[in-house]
Order: C-alpha cells, then sequence, then structure tokens
C-alpha cells in the first residue's frame, strides 16, 4: 500500500507545474508600508497557478534596479489519508524609494489559462531615511502573508569597502567587495565586469577560485561574509571621481511556511519527509552594491622635482655599472633597479645622458610584479647598454629618481651621483666586440650587424635620371589603357559579325560543305550507296543555301543557274555545278561498276564546290 502511494506521489510532483486543485486562482502583490529615502527593498507578486504573459506594474516614484525576477514553489501533502498538493509562482522586483511621500504601485497582471488576472495595487509612504520603520507588515487584498515566503532585504547583500576616500593622484587605494547573507547562497556571477572611468585597475583576486568565508554578528544576526572581489585602483585625474555599483546575479533559497495543519496520519510524516516536500524555494535575485564617491586630491607643485614622471608610492632605488674601465667597442651595461608599493606598473625608465662618444640603445625593461590582497608591489629593472667608439676619460651623467610618497605628502629624490668611465683604445683589426653584460644578446659584429660609414665604389646616378614622370613612365602608363580600348572596339566587331547570320552562314559555307565530303567519303568506303548521294546532293544544295541565304525549299537547278550567273561566275563553272547535281541524281539509278561510279561523281562535286569557292571570293 505505501508502495503504490509512492508512486502516485512521484507521478503528481512530475505533474505538478501543469495541474492545480480545482480552487480559485488568487494573484496577490506583496511590499512594504513604509520605507525610507534611498532604502532597496522587494515588491512581490504570487500566483497559486501556473501563470504566463505577465506585465509588469507602473512603480511611479520607485527606481526599478532588477526584476521580475521569477521562482516557482510546488509541494504535495498526504493528510489523513489525501493526498493535496500547491503550486505558485512569484515574481519578484528590486525597488528603491527615491523620493519622501506616498506611492501607490498600480495592479500587475497574468494570464492563466489564457485568462488574465490583475493583482491588488500596493501603496507605499516613504519618509526621511532618520525616520523609524514603525510599520513593516506588508499587505495584501485582504491576506497577510508571512515574511518566510518571501526574501527580506537583510538576508542577503554585498557591501564595499574602499580603503582611502581621499586619495592623492595616482595612488593606490583598494576597494574590497563582501557579500553578507543568513540565506543559502549559490550561482553566485557578476552580472558585469566592473569598469572604473578614471582608474587604472588591477584585480587582485583573479586567481582564487574559491571564497574565504567568515562570520559575523551584525544587529544580534550571525552572517556568513566573504570577499567576493578585490581591485586596486590607481587614480589617473584629480578632482571628484565616482566607482559605480557593482552588480551580482546569485540564487538564494529560502524556507517556505506551511499553511496546513498538522494531523496524526502515521503516514504525515513519512510523506512530509525533505527527500518528498522541502518546503523551500529558490529564487534568482540581483544584489548591487552603493556607489562610492571619491575626492582625488593634486600632486602638489610646491618641491616638485624636475625629473619626476608620476611614480607615486613608497619605493627604494639602485643603480650599478658592470664596467669602468674598458677599451673602444666593448660595451658596458648601466643597471637601475626600482623596487616598492604603489603604481609601480607605471613607472617609466629614468633618463641618462651618455657621452656623445657612446653609442647607445634603448633601455631593456624587466619587471617583477607582486598582486597580493595588500595591493601592488614589486621591482622595475631598467638595463641601458651603450658602446663607447672612442678612448678617453668619459663622465656619465648621474642617474635620479623622484616620487612622492602619498603618506607623508611630499617627494623623494634618489641619485646614483656622476658614473666616470675610463676607455682605452682597443685593437682596430679586430672587427668584433668584447663585453660582459647580461644584454649582450643585443649586439652581434661590428661590420655585420651594426653598420656605420660606408667605404669603396658607388654607382651613382644624375639627379632627375629615373624613370618616374619620364616619357617612358607615361607610355607604360598609357599602354594599358590603349590595349583596353582595342581589345573592346574588336570584342565589339566579332559580336557584331555573329551577330549577322546571313554573314556567318556565308563564311561557314565552304567549311560545311567539305565535312560532308569527307562524310560521303565514309560512306563510300561503307559502300552504303544511297546515304553516300544523299550526304552529296545536302553538300551542293547545302552550300548554295548557306552561301546566298536561300531557303532550301527555294531551291531548284534554275536558282542555281540565276544565282551563279548573277554573281558573275564563269558559264563553264555554272554548267559543271548544275551538270553535276544531275549527275548525282542519274548516278542513283545507273547500272554498271557501283564503287567506280561513287568515285566518279564524288570527284565532280568536290571540283564543281572548290571552283565556285574561286570564283565567289
Amino acid at each position: 500500500m505505501k508502495l503504490i502511494k509512492v508512486i502516485i506521489l512521484s507521478l503528481f510532483v512530475g505533474l505538478s507545474p501543469f495541474i492545480r486543485a480545482d480552487e480559485d486562482i488568487n494573484f496577490i502583490g506583496t511590499g512594504k508600508q513604509v520605507v525610507e529615502v534611498g532604502e532597496r527593498f522587494r515588491i512581490v507578486y504570487e500566483v497559486n497557478a501556473d501563470g504566463s504573459s505577465f506585465r509588469s506594474p507602473d512603480f511611479g516614484d520607485l527606481q526599478v534596479l532588477s526584476g521580475p525576477n521569477t521562482s516557482t514553489n510546488s509541494s504535495i501533502q498526504y493528510i489523513n489519508g489525501r493526498m493535496t498538493q500547491s503550486y505558485s509562482k512569484t515574481y519578484s522586483f528590486i525597488v528603491q524609494a527615491t523620493q519622501e511621500g506616498e506611492v501607490t504601485v498600480a495592479p500587475a497582471s497574468v494570464k492563466v489559462d489564457g485568462k488574465t488576472y490583475k493583482s491588488n495595487s500596493i501603496t507605499i509612504k516613504v519618509v526621511r531615511s532618520n525616520a523609524a520603520q514603525s510599520n513593516t507588515a506588508t499587505q495584501s487584498s485582504g491576506q497577510n502573508r508571512s515574511s518566510g515566503n518571501v526574501l527580506q532585504d537583510d538576508d542577503v547583500y554585498i557591501k564595499s569597502y574602499i580603503s582611502n576616500r581621499n586619495p592623492y593622484l595616482g595612488e593606490q587605494i583598494i576597494i574590497t567587495y563582501k557579500i553578507y547573507t543568513k540565506v543559502p547562497v549559490s550561482n553566485l556571477s557578476m552580472d558585469k565586469s566592473p569598469s572604473y572611468p578614471g582608474f587604472w585597475s588591477k584585480n587582485l583576486m583573479e586567481d582564487n577560485n574559491k571564497f574565504k568565508q567568515s562570520t559575523q554578528v551584525i544587529n544580534g544576526e550571525e552572517y556568513i561574509v566573504a570577499d567576493i572581489a578585490k581591485y586596486a585602483l590607481f587614480p589617473q585625474k584629480s578632482g571628484e571621481l565616482t566607482i559605480e555599483p557593482v552588480r551580482m546575479n546569485c540564487v538564494v533559497q529560502i524556507r517556505v511556511q506551511s499553511d496546513k495543519r498538522r494531523s496524526s496520519d502515521p503516514f504525515e510524516s513519512f510523506f512530509n519527509d525533505p527527500f518528498f516536500n522541502r518546503n523551500v524555494k529558490n529564487v534568482e535575485t540581483v544584489l548591487a552594491s552603493e556607489p562610492i564617491k571619491l575626492n582625488v586630491k593634486p600632486l602638489p607643485q610646491l618641491g616638485k622635482p624636475e625629473n619626476f614622471n608620476g611614480a607615486v608610492g613608497e619605493f627604494t632605488f639602485m643603480s650599478e655599472l658592470d664596467n669602468d674601465q674598458l677599451t673602444t667597442n666593448d660595451a658596458l651595461t648601466l643597471k637601475v633597479k626600482i623596487s616598492g608599493k604603489g603604481n609601480i606598473e607605471l613607472v617609466s625608465a629614468p633618463e641618462v645622458k651618455f657621452p656623445s662618444d657612446f653609442e647607445t640603445y634603448d633601455p631593456k625593461v624587466r619587471s617583477n610584479i607582486k598582486v597580493s590582497a595588500a595591493g601592488i608591489s614589486g621591482n622595475k629593472t631598467f638595463e641601458y647598454l651603450a658602446i663607447p667608439r672612442a678612448a678617453g676619460d668619459f663622465s656619465i651623467g648621474e642617474v635620479a629618481f623622484s616620487y612622492f610618497n602619498p603618506k607623508e605628502g611630499n617627494y623623494h629624490t634618489f641619485s646614483s651621483g656622476e658614473l666616470t668611465v675610463s676607455v682605452a683604445k682597443g685593437d682596430n683589426s679586430s672587427p668584433g666586440v668584447t663585453y660582459s653584460s647580461s644584454a649582450q644578446e643585443d649586439i652581434r659584429f661590428i661590420g655585420q650587424d651594426i653598420h656605420h660609414i660606408k667605404t669603396g665604389m658607388f654607382l651613382l646616378k644624375e639627379k632627375g635620371d629615373f624613370l618616374f614622370a619620364s616619357t617612358l613612365y607615361y607610355i607604360l602608363m598609357a599602354l594599358p589603357l590603349l590595349l583596353l580600348v582595342l581589345f573592346i572596339i574588336v570584342w565589339k566587331q566579332q559580336e557584331k559579325r555573329r551577330s549577322n547570320v546571313s554573314l556567318m552562314k556565308n563564311r561557314k559555307a565552304n567549311k560545311i560543305a567539305r565535312m560532308r565530303l569527307q562524310k560521303a567519303a565514309k560512306l563510300r568506303k561503307e559502300n552504303d550507296e544511297k546515304a553516300f548521294y544523299d550526304e552529296l546532293a545536302q553538300a551542293l544544295w547545302g552550300y548554295i543555301a548557306d552561301k546566298f541565304n536561300i531557303p532550301k525549299s527555294n531551291l531548284s537547278v534554275d536558282t542555281v543557274k540565276e544565282t551563279l550567273r548573277a554573281q558573275h561566275v564563269d558559264e563553264q563553272v555554272t554548267d559543271n555545278f548544275v551538270n553535276t547535281l544531275h549527275n548525282i541524281d542519274f548516278a542513283r539509278f545507273a547500272p554498271g561498276d557501283s564503287g567506280g561510279k561513287m568515285e566518279n561523281v564524288y570527284n565532280e562535286a568536290m571540283n564543281a564546290i572548290m571552283q565556285a569557292e574561286k570564283q565567289l571570293r
């Protein structure tokens, strides 16, 4: 019996979103009656059926931060031998009161089984932020709803903390986003990555896959607290800057209070087991932090060093020359290392003034940046490579580095002091260079990679003797255009000739006649006498028809004579052509050697066409 009840209950659990008890449809809106200016709170609409085509209400002066966020809840209970099931769908909004006064939220609407239902309207009183909220009861159309069914504002929220609201320009500040929750939270994700206009930012938690949690008691209630994001910010302009709110999506699980009375039925405790009815629902929600305003102070001009390049923080400085005794064409390396905490990634290379007899290169930069929850620190190393080209004693100007310490509010300057180098004359016969620098891979051999004044013979051209703007240049430029015009003219002429059917037949008359004669020759070898004479006749008649564009139905012996004579063809050629036509007809029925007769007639036909073609050219 128990097994049958379990099977029936499982079927109803699967179908619960699509069926409901025969009861009235209730569509109810709930929300706080009294709120403060600037307070975020929820307005919830719940329908006890599977609704669709939900239409949001007019919220008046309330600012909608997110929504509608949809969630569903279904439950089945077995009480006193009877099974009951319920289903509800919830649409929730997160709104914010913007100004003092009374706000009326118009009814929302939803469709159930094709019929439209409207909720009740909600009246909310907005008071000053320092007023006590004496009435937090929610209202509905004649019914009070338990707050256990709705996510409360203080159940879960996020807050942002800034390490310094009045930083100097370029000073490192840390912004931390924390989540506070009393309810289970899952699927926490950033709605959109935070942007910080006016700041250079660096994520301090990008390598963390799991949030570190702790507990904290607030107003007598225990919260789970976790850092969900942390950034190092460096303001790039002075004045008032605003850090926009960060928004995060999550799924919150809240418990739903049951209105059903308890029973002594022995099966009730079995079917009320959390495996079958957990009395919880998942609610999708959006969490938003508050915007933060900063007052960024400009760096003081009093005492600002001339070589200051924007370094702000706490730094140390070290300089080192790898060799001060060398020969010409040897390489030396000046290494400058800056370490500390602050905008180390934005620090640029200090200026070094080498003697004019030194060949110099851009410095090689190596960075070792450390990112931690405390901020950004590390070091930057600049390696300056130089090669003396002349012998003598030289002085390298002092290398200075200045930075601003925001904690002390003043500037500091480090200096390497004056550096002296003694250069002896090297062996001119040696084309190579010697050095002991970490940057030596940047140098090859003199004369192979680094070239100086070129000696020897040069191929010189007279000034102005070049192809551009010369006569040949213009001819070559015009030649493609002339070829294109010529191609178009020829193509047009050919197209015109192809469109003249009479002309094309005239030109191809001799070719077609020869093809028919060749076919007749094959038929003669096959001894197909009837087909042979037919092909010969077609060759002669077809030649005249194509040559003079005469329909074959109008051809006769008299027509052939008149046409050839009109073209001033010799009388003998005309007679031979006509006689050949007669001989073809006579040969079909004349007795005698058929092979010799076919050969004679074939030769006559070929001569007749050849003579006529010569006369008609």
